[in-house]
């Protein structure tokens, strides 16, 4: 049985699920849930955005997904994604959630689904996570049972593209890596890299939307962010966000900004521990003791491109992850035919450990 998400306790229940059903996986790491139910309240009982749905059996519930309509880049035209995706391991529940999903598709004439891939924050847990199941997730991205893939494929879904993540070593030889293509951009070019300046930060927000306009031609799930949506992210980002690891690029003379890097602590140690729930002081304790980071974005504008300009800006944040006893890193996710910063990535020692799939299906 298919039950509409319309009720706060409905909400609550589509929310909580995942704590049955990774009780006992030993990697999976609870979002905050305070969070979690604020943004869906509003997306699914307020504006009506989004739906979400709970299929139930026997009085228990055996999945949920989330799914909205948007218009897709790539495809052309409105298609219906889909998020929050988790389920018990039986086809029948997965059947009865899609099911569920096309026959309301087809009253609006929509004929493509694709997920998990959520508009409304097109950069977080994107992916159905199909390769490095005995790492934890780091902050803000997937992480699920291994059988999902199969189940989806059963169903008819299929690869739409995947996205990968990549992981490097904060040590003696990705700092000597970095030093060497630093030395190497320097020479013909005079870039200076500033942190992230809360006291100015207005200017910064603004210089940061001038990059992603131009360098956002690539990618084809999202156009770049309004200016408002660059601040509202940064507002809503400001509790996990360490300045010295946000770095924006801007030429000595002329002052333009020409790249920016947005890494964060992976604030997932510290909710590992807290389960979900918010504990400001443990938090703030467990925070000081945080040994990895995750590269979210990095954006170059074309015309330093290939230039060395990547490896340049992550010397200076690999210096300031040493002060602060960041030893690992993971870059991700990206595009797997987004080459360039992939094979960037690589030069100092990154290696794919990640990968999340996002499937799609046609609606007959």
């Amino acid at each position: 049985m298919i039950i509409n998400v319309n009720t706060k306790k409905n909400l609550n229940d589509f929310i909580y699920f995942i704590k049955d059903i990774y009780k006992d996986d030993e990697h999976y790491v609870y979002p905050i849930f305070y969070a979690v139910k604020k943004e869906l309240k509003k997306l699914v009982l307020e504006e009506k955005t989004y739906k979400a749905i709970l299929a139930v059996e026997q009085n228990k519930i055996r999945g949920r997904v989330l799914y909205t309509i948007e218009y897709s880049k790539k495809q052309r035209k409105n298609i219906c994604y889909y998020s929050f995706f988790d389920c018990y391991n039986d086809q029948k529940i997965v059947a009865e959630l899609f099911d569920y999903i096309e026959k309301d598709m087809k009253t609006k004439k929509i004929d493509y689904i694709e997920g998990t891939f959520s508009p409304y924050d097109p950069d977080t847990r994107r992916g159905v996570l199909i390769k490095g199941f005995n790492i934890d997730p780091t902050i803000f991205t997937s992480y699920n049972k291994e059988y999902y893939g199969g189940l989806l494929e059963n169903y008819g879904f299929n690869k739409a593209i995947d996205t990968v993540s990549l992981n490097a070593k904060v040590n003696d030889k990705s700092k000597k890596r970095l030093n060497t293509l630093s030395k190497y951009f320097n020479r013909s070019h005079d870039v200076r890299i500033d942190s992230l300046n809360f006291n100015d930060l207005d200017n910064d927000l603004n210089d940061v939307h001038e990059i992603l306009k131009v360098a956002t031609n690539e990618i084809v799930y999202q156009d770049a962010p309004s200016i408002d949506l660059v601040a509202e992210a940064a507002k809503t980002l400001k509790p996990f966000i360490n300045p010295k690891f946000i770095k924006i690029a801007r030429e000595t003379k002329t002052g333009i900004p020409v790249g920016f890097c947005l890494v964060l602590p992976d604030f997932n140690q510290v909710l590992k521990k807290t389960k979900g729930k918010i504990r400001p002081l443990r938090m703030y304790l467990l925070k000081r003791k945080i040994t990895k980071a995750r590269g979210t974005m990095q954006y170059i504008v074309p015309s330093y491109q290939n230039t060395g300009l990547i490896g340049h800006m992550f010397k200076s944040i690999f210096d300031e992850f040493v002060k602060f006893g960041i030893t690992d890193f993971e870059a991700g996710t990206m595009m797997e035919n987004n080459d360039k910063p992939i094979n960037a990535f690589k030069k100092f020692g990154g290696e794919i450990i990640k990968v999340y799939r996002l499937y799609g299906k046609e609606i007959n």
